[in-house]
């Protein structure tokens, strides 16, 4: 299915480059793709705009992958005999974050790291990528849900 004109090499791709130039060319983007398979395996997707300092100080389309939520306790600030409570906010806990660069910051239960990923396929519930400065590897989404760490596996008292 490939070719040396930058066609999308499996059905499977969400970022690839052209094939000239050993995977140096301008990368192509499927988030499409990207978003099925997280709805497949019922995580959650988002896209934002934001500027991520690790990697421009230009504001940069994102497309996440969000695996687990994690909540932040409400802030109570008083004023005078006036008590305010702001409300719970989320934040992504676990995820995959890929800009319009092609460039992604991968956060697991106990590591971060930003990426410049070259090439990223999803094979079954594996994100496989190839990026400039690791090489090949593979992330394993069902370890980023798994041991009842979800929010949502958690007893409410």
């Amino acid at each position: 299915m490939g070719g040396a004109f930058g066609k999308k090499p499996s059905d499977a791709h969400v970022v690839w480059t052209n094939r000239d130039g050993e995977g140096e060319g301008k990368k192509k983007f499927d988030f499409e793709y990207l978003e099925l398979w997280a709805a497949h395996f019922g995580v959650d997707y988002e896209t934002r705009t934001r500027v991520d300092h690790e990697r421009s100080d230009q504001p940069r389309g994102q497309h996440v992958v969000i695996f687990e939520w994690e909540a932040l306790e409400a802030e109570t600030m008083e004023l005078g005999d006036t008590e305010w409570t702001m409300g719970r906010q989320r934040t992504p806990r676990t995820f995959i974050e890929i800009d319009s660069h092609g460039e992604g910051r991968i956060k697991s239960w106990s590591s971060e790291i930003v990426v410049d990923v070259r090439e990223l396929w999803l094979d079954g519930p594996a994100v496989r990528l190839r990026t400039s400065a690791h090489g090949k590897k593979a992330i394993d989404a069902r370890k980023l849900l798994a041991d009842g760490k979800r929010e949502s596996e958690r007893s409410v008292s």
